[in-house]
């Protein structure tokens, strides 16, 4: 999308991109549960696979080619709005059991986490995760003036306390264990979907 730096054109953007991701989401969902052709065709861990990771992986990628300036925003409003949409017809035409609202919080969780992850460079976030993985720690000080000097530089204090270097790493960390534990429990309710 073109975008210039002002509010209006950051609010356009964020719209438009809700707006897609919304699109997908809903959309994709909506015709996969009304038809259930992949049922029929495949099986329910197939059908299941595509709604929870596919569908959202999908709709992450269209804000990462449009160039979606707050990819975070975009995905959780986009997801709060097929909730909405969708939250009916799963509890009056899809399901005999209508889903509980922990039913509604696990796929918020899931379709938030794996559509975010799909909005990055998928080799900056293997880049990061094995920067990562060696936890360069900060080596510690003895001296207490130095101490308080490094906690009072403000917004990096939290992350060296962390062990981090700065507070990208920390926010690198926190946007892979979004991945993690969203892939976690799509394959769990896959699994135990696609057995009802």
């Amino acid at each position: 999308m073109i975008y210039e730096n002002t509010d209006h054109s950051r609010r356009l953007n964020t719209a438009a991109g809700s707006a897609a991701f919304f699109l997908i989401v809903a959309g994709g969902t909506y015709l996969f549960q009304s038809t259930l052709v992949l049922v029929k065709l495949v099986n329910p861990y197939f059908h299941w696979a595509v709604l929870l990771m596919a569908l959202p992986a999908l709709a992450g990628l269209s804000q990462r080619y449009m160039k979606i300036v707050y990819p975070m925003s975009t995905v959780t409003f986009g997801t709060l709005a097929s909730v909405v949409m969708l939250y009916p017809q799963y509890s009056q035409q899809f399901w005999a059991v209508p889903p509980t609202v922990l039913n509604v919080v696990v796929y918020l969780i899931i379709v938030v986490g794996i559509g975010f992850v799909a909005t990055q460079s998928i080799a900056t976030v293997y880049e990061k995760a094995f920067h990562l993985g060696r936890f360069k720690r900060t080596k510690s000080r003895s001296n207490k003036k130095v101490k308080k000097k490094v906690a009072r530089r403000g917004s990096n204090a939290l992350a060296r306390r962390l062990g981090f270097d700065n507070r990208g790493d920390m926010i690198a960390m926190m946007e892979l264990m979004i991945g993690v534990i969203s892939l976690v429990l799509s394959l769990f309710s896959i699994f135990f979907l696609g057995q009802g």
